[in-house]
């Protein structure tokens, strides 16, 4: 069962120098549900001791926003796209001010086709101890085993963004739910890692999300992370670390009281 935690001042980032960065990204499905899952939310976003979080379907910004405020504490800030145009889906990156400070927010078109799908989010971060940006490009493809042919455009026009990205020579970190349902998608990411010189961190990752069908709750490997140089650590939360991997009869309550996809984190040397 679901532990339902009171309001109060998260303590994720509390060195002044971190040895590591660590950040995550999170799909919080159609936020906010209810707010059983606003506060299950952010209890999951507290625990991972991240200092930035790429988010994904957030539906009322200004409802994300004072949970933040009410369960993280005053030091949290989030940035959203600057000029949304998706009515429903936002992109967003939380960070913990201790330890950045935003230098940047833009969004990059491309990857809207034509503006049907949604657009990359990009936001620069500069670390508070040592100056250094590091560049966040958070995107969410379209979803759907048969909609591999959208996502592979959505692949070709991301390439020459994250390309551009790694050229400034700034650390980068792409993120977000990839929608990677098949083979195919995966060896998508393997190329887009390959041509941009990037590492995707999140390959050996067993499951990220859980599908609701007739035939049972099925895992998938839907959000990744791909960074400049070689992870020290990656895991999942959620119910993916506390249920498994397994094909299940049901999807575990997690999957309707907070979202039916898990946290990623990375941490980088």
């Amino acid at each position: 069962m679901l532990a339902v935690a009171a309001a109060r001042t998260c303590s994720c980032s509390t060195d002044a120098v971190p040895e590591r960065i660590r950040f995550a990204t999170f799909n919080i499905e159609d936020f906010p549900k209810d707010e059983r899952q606003v506060v299950g939310a952010f209890d999951e976003i507290a625990r991972l001791g991240a200092s930035f979080v790429g988010l994904q379907e957030i539906v009322e910004p200004d409802r994300f926003v004072r949970g933040m405020r009410e369960q993280l504490g005053p030091s949290w800030e989030v940035a959203f796209e600057p000029s949304p145009r998706h009515p429903n889906h936002h992109l967003g990156v939380l960070f913990d001010r201790r330890v950045w400070t935003l230098a940047s927010t833009r969004q990059h078109d491309g990857t809207r086709l034509e503006g049907r799908h949604k657009a990359t989010l990009e936001v620069r971060l500069r670390s508070a101890a040592t100056g250094r940006i590091v560049r966040v490009l958070v995107i969410h493809f379209k979803s759907g085993g048969d909609n591999h042919p959208t996502r592979a455009r959505q692949y070709a026009a991301l390439a020459p963004i994250v390309r551009d990205a790694v050229a400034s020579g700034e650390r980068v970190v792409l993120l977000g739910d990839f929608n990677a349902t098949g083979d195919d998608d995966r060896a998508d990411l393997v190329s887009l890692a390959s041509t941009t010189g990037l590492t995707w961190a999140t390959e050996p990752l067993a499951c990220t999300a859980f599908w609701e069908r007739d035939d049972g709750c099925f895992p998938s490997r839907l959000d990744h992370v791909l960074t400049t140089g070689a992870p020290a650590y990656v895991d999942v939360a959620g119910a993916c670390a506390t249920e498994g991997c397994a094909l299940k009869d049901s999807c575990p309550l997690y999957h309707d009281v907070v979202s039916d996809h898990c946290p990623v984190a990375v941490s980088l040397p």
